[in-house]
């Protein structure tokens, strides 16, 4: 029970925090580009405390969840003062209009990235070495049939830590999977370290879907700290967010298949790679502070960037739909009709509140288990 309620709490603090960033770019952009705003508030509902410096209105309110702000003319069904009109969002160029909507996501990319350099840079994060954990003694196919597995037929025990592969140093897992990835079906020449002896393994490897295999498993316990130098991070965290936003963009377009579907209403197994409301979020956050910072600001960071990712889906009431009608207007030469289109924007957000409440229970009450 403590634990499901530590989890609630640190998905309301992201929330929180998410909102309030997202929320505090359009802010800071439509001041920039000269659109006025109305109100910028730290939390909703009923006002605690709040001053009006300009045009705009500064509030502290009781539900401090976030934070909301009100650009003028943005909502269609407000009725704009006519003194505020040439400065209200709606005539705006298009060029201001996408830069206030385009903010928000971007602000939580640029999270993302600052979370990632600090992982590669200075922070670090922990990486496998090549050392084995179990060597299996059958190895299981596509097909489903078993063969013995190289690993065992070469005589790799656990707790060998493999150095070199034809030659090329293995400093890191990763570099041992690449290598023996790169020779499937060919002979390889393994270096391996037992205790202070060196050994020598000659071995072919299975030729499974094109990638070689030795049937081996890390150990996870052994590790080493890896840190890039200032400017590689960049680089190196870049690479990663265009990585990480086309598996979300693969993952939101399987949001409503039928494997996913059957989870929702209960039939299948939830799996790792198995869509997570907050509160999961909230439960892998948590997991991973427990192993460390690296893995910790990992999580979040992930989960700043989705957020982003899933703003741009090119659907009211999303800043994705948003940009849409921009696009359009400037593509066109025509004004779209927002008060038209609210219909299909409440639409989407009943179907994604209900998702996002049926997410959270089986979170709270079926969560996935720890990898």
């Amino acid at each position: 029970m403590l634990s499901t309620i530590l989890y609630v709490f640190l998905g309301i603090i992201v929330i929180a925090l998410m909102i309030l960033i997202h929320e505090g770019a359009h802010f800071l952009v439509a001041k920039a580009v000269g659109i006025k705003v109305d109100n910028f508030a730290l939390g909703f509902g009923p006002e605690i405390v709040g001053t009006t410096r300009g045009e705009t209105r500064y509030s502290i309110n009781w539900i401090l969840a976030g934070g909301y702000v009100k650009i003028c003319g943005m909502n269609p069904d407000e009725e704009v003062k006519k003194e505020d009109l040439p400065r209200s969002y709606r005539n705006a160029s298009y060029w201001k209009r996408a830069a206030v909507v385009f903010a928000g996501s971007f602000s939580h990319v640029l999270v993302a990235l600052i979370l990632f350099y600090l992982i590669f840079w200075p922070i670090g994060f922990p990486v496998l070495t090549g050392r084995i954990y179990k060597v299996e003694k059958l190895f299981e196919l596509p097909d489903k049939s078993k063969v013995t597995s190289p690993g065992y037929i070469c005589g790799l025990k656990k707790g060998d830590l493999i150095t070199k592969v034809n030659n090329v140093q293995i400093k890191e897992w990763s570099d041992l999977s690449r290598e023996l990835s790169n020779n499937p079906g060919k002979e390889v020449t393994l270096v391996v370290k037992r205790g202070d002896t060196t050994l020598e393994k000659v071995v072919t490897l299975l030729d499974v879907d094109g990638a070689g295999k030795l049937g081996i498993q890390a150990d996870i316990n052994d590790t080493f700290i890896r840190r890039s130098n200032p400017i590689k991070a960049f680089q190196e965290s870049a690479v990663l967010i265009g990585r990480l936003s086309v598996g979300f963009v693969k993952g939101l377009g399987s949001l409503f298949s039928l494997e996913n579907l059957k989870i929702l209403a209960g039939v299948s197994q939830r799996t790792q790679e198995s869509p997570r409301s907050i509160i999961g979020a909230g439960q892998l956050a948590v997991q991973a502070a427990r192993r460390g910072v690296s893995d910790f600001l990992f999580i979040i960071g992930q989960i700043f960037l989705f957020i982003a990712i899933f703003n741009l889906i090119p659907l009211l009431p999303f800043d994705g739909g948003h940009i849409v009608i921009i696009i359009f207007e400037k593509l066109f030469h025509r004004e779209i009709d927002l008060k038209r289109l609210m219909p299909i924007a409440w639409a989407v957000i009943v179907v994604l509140t209900l998702v996002a409440i049926r997410l959270a229970f089986l979170d709270i009450f079926k969560p996935i288990p720890s990898p």
